[in-house]
């Protein structure tokens, strides 16, 4: 099959209103663009995960693990769905709680169906956050470097007006 005959799965959640949003998991690009902007959020989002391993995906226990993240981290959660809806411009659109879970219950089990589990999933995610981590300190240093650089006069020595 070609690359371009691909169709990322989609799961069709039910609005209030008579609408629906077709969502679809997660991949490297979505988690690249969320996690500058969530780095810290996310790592707590997997420390929450490795407290309640065993018993996360039990029915209640899912609803608690997204009600405690949906707490600490409101505005995460909405970009996530707006992302996995494909409208990232609906990051600021405020949904319901039971609407909220309906839809991250959703990209939660495409995502970590193609991932091979949840904890794959959090393993692959903690690599890929401890390299953006890198790159950023390479990125300052290396500006900071730059700006050392650029305020010395290059001989060594100072200036001075005789």
């Amino acid at each position: 099959m070609p690359l371009m005959a691909h169709q990322t799965p989609r799961i069709i959640v039910p609005l209030l209103d008579g609408n629906t949003v077709a969502v679809r998991g997660f991949n490297l690009d979505d988690f690249a663009a969320l996690i500058p902007g969530h780095l810290e959020s996310i790592s707590k989002v997997a420390d929450l995960y490795a407290q309640h391993q065993q018993s996360v995906f039990s029915g209640k226990a899912f609803h608690e693990f997204l009600i405690a993240v949906a707490a600490d981290f409101p505005g995460m959660l909405s970009e996530v769905i707006s992302i996995a809806a494909d409208e990232p411009e609906a990051k600021n659109v405020k949904l319901s709680t039971p609407l909220q879970l309906s839809v991250l219950t959703a990209i939660v089990k495409l995502t970590v169906e193609e991932a091979g589990g949840l904890g794959n999933l959090f393993g692959q995610l903690r690599v890929l956050g401890q390299n953006v981590l890198a790159v950023q300190a390479e990125l300052a240093a290396a500006s900071k470097q730059q700006a050392t650089s650029s305020g010395s006069t290059g001989n060594g020595g100072s200036t001075s007006a005789s």
